[in-house]
């Protein structure tokens, strides 16, 4: 509608222009009323001079218009008198502008919106570029430093020589933890990258957060189970070997002063006696067995790394394990949502952890209908790979869930307690984790994240 106003009223004016310069010429040429033509030849100059500056004004107004959209100036405002085509384009500016405003005051309170979270999050935050140096630190993060700037990340050798290399080869959406001495006090730091690209230049954003307090809460928690579970090992021995020491020094013993002698002693006496004995010798090489089952988990493991394909870890375990658990009339199989998946690890350790697992499910498959094991590979929606051993066997209850990796808790009348607290030590070695799922006679999901 604008342009066809705009259309018509050019061509409305080189009409008049055409027509005044024919009458010019017709009544110099055609008449004695020369002087008329000349009026006629001066209005045809001014509807020109007219036509021009309409033109321009327009090319003027669009100019400015164009200027004010560079230059981010969307103050700028045009009156609107009436109906015109002039003013109907102007309106169409104005209403332009008014979009720009709305979308940079959108824009600024999006800005200020985050920039208030960023300072007032209780995580200490560092984004530098593919040059090194640093375009935004927080208000957590001058706190946590104690410095008031920080021009590139080598400028955080101070607080740790090896902390400025591991951010750089910190991979985007992994974890490390580092101990630091900052402000007279040692803090425990959970340091986490993230990448990303903006105007074709690649940014890396890293969380610092000082999780001292939950690692100490944790920790208390984990040496208080640790010391129920060992009370109780120790008493289930200790009370019967001194109630039976009592017993035999009952025996021997006719009062607090005559000692008896073995002489006197009767066969019945004699064969209690023996089998107390024989129950204290038993319930001392528990013990034994007790305290080198803890030495054992207590003793630091090195992890040799290299990389191994997650098939050919499989293939190793199945090879190992298949034949024994098909004597048992149970199904183990492997699934590979990618067949190429390699991974940095120990492959003996991590052997190890999945032979515990898969024998577990063993005995939590005994007695079902159909029993299958299962060993998944893939990767989660993070990009994360995750192996899974899973069975479809009674279940764990979640009380036992909560104490399952907890070093010598165990529900087997024969086991030992540590298996899968060797098998979280040893995901740790690894920087991963270990979880589980079960439901009450639905089966049990261990998965391993790397």
């Amino acid at each position: 509608m604008i342009y066809k106003n705009f259309r018509i009223n050019v061509i409305i004016r080189i009409l008049l222009i055409l027509t005044a310069g024919f009458m010019a010429i017709y009544v110099a040429t055609q008449t004695y009323f020369w002087l008329v033509s000349l009026w006629i030849i001066l209005l045809a100059l001014i509807l020109i001079f007219e036509l021009i500056r309409y033109i321009e004004r327009s090319h003027k107004d669009l100019s400015n218009f164009l200027l004010s959209i560079r230059q981010s100036d969307f103050s700028t405002v045009y009156p609107v008198s009436g109906e015109r085509s002039q003013d109907e384009l102007k309106r169409a500016y104005q209403e332009i502008l008014k979009v720009f405003q709305q979308l940079r005051s959108e824009k600024e309170f999006n800005y200020q919106y985050l920039q208030t979270i960023v300072e007032h999050v209780n995580v200490a935050l560092i984004c530098f570029d593919d040059r090194e140096e640093i375009q935004l630190i927080n208000e957590a993060g001058h706190s946590l430093f104690g410095k008031p700037y920080l021009k590139n990340i080598q400028s955080l050798s101070y607080i740790h020589p090896e902390l400025p290399e591991m951010i750089r080869h910190l991979l985007p959406g992994k974890k490390d933890l580092i101990k630091v001495q900052l402000n007279g006090s040692l803090m425990n730091l959970s340091v986490q990258a993230s990448a990303f690209r903006l105007q074709q230049k690649y940014y890396k954003l890293v969380s610092f957060h000082d999780i001292r307090s939950e690692l100490e809460a944790q920790e208390v928690e984990s040496w208080q189970k640790l010391i129920r579970v060992l009370t109780h090992e120790i008493m289930n021995s200790v009370i019967p070997i001194a109630t039976l020491t009592s017993v035999i020094n009952g025996l021997l013993t006719e009062s607090q002063v005559q000692p008896n002698t073995f002489a006197q002693l009767s066969e019945e006496d004699a064969s209690d006696i023996r089998n107390s004995l024989q129950t204290i010798e038993s319930r001392s090489k528990g013990l034994v067995s007790f305290v080198k089952a803890y030495s054992s988990l207590t003793q630091t493991l090195t992890p040799t790394f290299r990389e191994v394909q997650v098939e050919e870890l499989f293939s190793r375990i199945y090879t190992l394990l298949k034949p024994g658990i098909d004597k048992k009339g149970i199904r183990l199989e492997r699934i590979f949502t990618d067949p190429d998946l390699h991974l940095q690890t120990d492959l003996d350790l991590l052997e190890q952890v999945l032979i515990n697992l898969v024998m577990n499910a063993v005995d939590a498959v005994q007695g079902r209908e159909n029993p299958v094991i299962e060993l998944i590979a893939g990767k989660t929606s993070k990009n994360q790979i995750i192996i899974q051993v899973t069975d479809n066997g009674a279940g764990i209850s979640e009380e036992v869930q909560q104490h399952i990796f907890i070093p010598f808790f165990t529900t087997k009348k024969q086991g030992s307690g540590i298996g899968l607290s060797l098998c979280k030590q040893i995901m740790l070695l690894h920087k991963g984790n270990i979880s589980v799922q079960s439901q009450k006679d639905k089966g049990s999901t261990f998965s391993l994240y790397f």
